[in-house]
């Protein structure tokens, strides 16, 4: 665990149920899978933020009986050692000539939101659904969403935020 990045004052943290998962693979042959933790929390004015942190499938941080180091039939192999945003905009097409910096970032927060929340809502065997459990990671994207004109406070999937970062600690409640 050396190599580990230690935390910093800027360093989100936070602490409630999350879901871990193994994804990634689809933005081309040399890409490896990812790690995701997704949860979701309120942030001020009544709005939800949803959080996705990532690390490698064998990071120590992960415990292996939640069987995320395993490759699955079908699944991305190897491991991904690039940060998720690059995965994202690989696995997307990229910026158009009218396209603003912001809308492709939101773009990109979307595709990776689309995840997490698929995660959520579709159980699976190869999903890790922790109760409760704390985390921290360093933030390496933070999106605002665009409010949906037809249902301003409603957000996407019921989120108005999406951060995304390098998961630093990951500790689930003991029984």
């Amino acid at each position: 665990m050396a190599d580990r990045p230690r935390t910093t004052p800027g360093d989100t943290a936070g602490a409630g149920r999350v879901t871990l998962l193994r994804t990634g693979g689809a933005a081309g042959p040399d890409w490896g899978a990812y790690a995701l933790l997704c949860t979701t929390r309120p942030v001020d004015g009544g709005l939800t933020e949803a959080v996705i942190g990532y690390c490698a499938p064998d990071d120590p941080l992960l415990d292996p009986a939640w069987g995320l180091h395993v490759q699955r039939p079908y699944g991305p192999a190897g491991t991904a050692r690039r940060p998720l945003g690059e995965y994202a905009a690989a696995a997307n097409p990229p910026r158009g000539r009218g396209e603003s910096p912001g809308a492709y970032g939101q773009r990109m927060a979307l595709f990776l939101l689309r995840i997490a929340v698929a995660s959520r809502l579709v159980p699976s065997p190869r999903i890790a659904d922790l109760p409760w459990a704390s985390w921290t990671l360093a933030t390496e994207q933070h999106v605002s969403l665009a409010p949906d004109p037809d249902h301003p406070g409603r957000g996407w999937a019921g989120h108005h935020q999406v951060r995304i970062g390098r998961l630093l600690t990951l500790q689930p409640k003991q029984p």
